[in-house]
């Protein structure tokens, strides 16, 4: 048991200064997966505006919308992370990733 928790914590030191990468690939991975959602609403709201407006406020929900979403939840998520007991911390990053696998599997992603 001893030998299996040292490992763990290994493995939570070597992955704490890959922290912020891991954050951003989180965020831009649930991006991908929920993107259509968001796509899907922004198009509802603006298919009875004129084309030069639709296609202004896709450019715009591309570049700034997704971009601080990104820029906005990458550190939310690094707070989550680093806020974890360092024993949990490789466990929980293996789980997320596995749950976001699962979720594009079903939104057939894969």
């Amino acid at each position: 048991m001893d030998l299996l928790l040292s490992f763990n914590l290994d493995i939570a030191r070597k992955l704490s200064p890959h922290l912020h990468d891991i954050s951003l690939a989180l965020v831009a991975t649930m991006l991908v997966i929920f993107g259509d959602h968001v796509n899907r609403t922004l198009k509802r709201a603006v298919s009875n505006w004129m084309f030069l407006a639709r296609i202004t406020a896709f450019v715009l929900m591309c570049t700034f919308g997704y971009g601080l979403l990104t820029l906005w939840g990458q550190p939310l998520v690094y707070w989550l992370l680093t806020h974890l007991a360092p024993m949990f911390r490789p466990s929980v990053i293996l789980v997320c990733f596995v749950f976001l696998g699962v979720l594009a599997e079903r939104k057939r992603y894969l």
